[in-house]
């Protein structure tokens, strides 16, 4: 083509990949500017912590010293009044930050990215969902979020409560998470963490009370006598979910062969005490079972349910756990 004023030829096939190129990069730039302010007013990441890629934070709350209950089992209603049928009641300093996902990923990769996070450096998952399996969204929604645009179809739903430890300002804090991801109606998808912060003292316990390998319960048991399994979760049928802290044990017992113990199971739940106590007693021998077939000697191991006659344990939660102690 020829320009009429200066007549001078020039490509138009070259021209029009110019004015595309300028095109998409203005474009490009209007994307990561939107990105960039899309988060809401005073929000961000908790230390650490890292978003699913291409998410917006769309609410954020902080509140200092705050009483709060953690949600150790799936949602329902009973007498009247909405709650999880397990929960942990803790204080601390709590941050609570709700998620949008873009589009094009689905609830469970979202939930993996997040769940990864929480679990790395040995932390506790202490009670998970996914699906009707977690009851209704809409209690999860309003009643212990607080946050309506969380509720969607029940089988869209994934939670999970796990310990909590991270590196800030080269001091460690220590707590406990809750993540909760979300598919809603209008295939909107949307991620929840909440971090609750305890005092130093709680911290200390919680990080003492950790045991994350053979040894580690093995010198807690020659020191104290007894100790809280890790990684035994019971869903609401008395099955045995997860079973990690089955491989520390019996390794434990492997190692000693003069080590006996009492395999106590301990349960709060809304049911008739000696229902309780048996409902115990039965996962207390699902967990010998589980430890004979592994190759542990049935004489050396004695399965006992007390259902929720023994509230306290160090550091909790402590409703529904597996304790073992030694028999003289």
């Amino acid at each position: 083509m020829i320009d009429r004023d200066t007549g001078t030829m020039f490509n138009t096939d070259f021209s029009a990949r110019y004015r595309r190129l300028g095109l998409f990069l203005i474009s490009t730039a209007l994307v990561f500017c939107q990105a960039v302010v899309a988060d809401v007013a005073g929000s961000s990441d908790y230390a650490r912590f890292e978003r699913f890629p291409g998410s917006q934070i769309v609410d954020y709350r902080v509140e200092n010293n705050a009483v709060y209950s953690l949600a150790l089992g799936r949602m329902q209603r009973a007498a009247g009044r909405v709650a999880p049928s397990q929960s942990e009641r803790f204080q601390g300093n709590l941050r609570r930050i709700t998620y949008e996902i873009p589009d094009g990923f689905n609830a469970q990769e979202v939930f993996n990215h997040f769940r990864t996070q929480l679990l790395s450096a040995n932390q506790r998952e202490l009670f998970n969902c996914q699906g009707r399996d977690c009851g209704s969204s809409n209690f999860w929604a309003n009643d212990v979020f607080g946050n309506r645009i969380l509720y969607g179809p029940e089988t869209g739903q994934f939670y999970m409560a796990s310990t909590y430890e991270s590196e800030q300002q080269q001091q460690t804090v220590s707590g406990y998470a809750a993540l909760y991801v979300v598919t809603r109606a209008n295939r909107r998808l949307y991620a929840h963490v909440e971090f609750l912060e305890l005092s130093a003292s709680q911290a200390a316990e919680q990080r003492a009370a950790q045991i994350v390998s053979p040894q580690a319960l093995a010198a807690r048991l020659e020191q104290d006598g007894l100790a809280v399994v890790p990684g035994l979760v019971f869903n609401e049928n008395d099955e045995l979910g997860d079973s990690e802290g089955l491989e520390l044990l019996a390794a434990v017992l492997s190692a000693d062969s003069l080590l006996n113990i009492y395999i106590v199971g301990h349960l709060q739940a809304e049911a008739p005490l000696a229902e309780q106590i048996q409902r115990s007693r039965e996962r207390a021998e699902t967990v010998r079972s589980s430890l004979i077939a592994a190759g542990i000697a049935a004489d050396r191991l004695e399965a006992q349910g007390v259902g929720p006659l023994a509230p306290f344990c160090r550091p909790g939660p402590c409703r529904q756990r597996i304790e073992v102690v030694v028999r003289p």
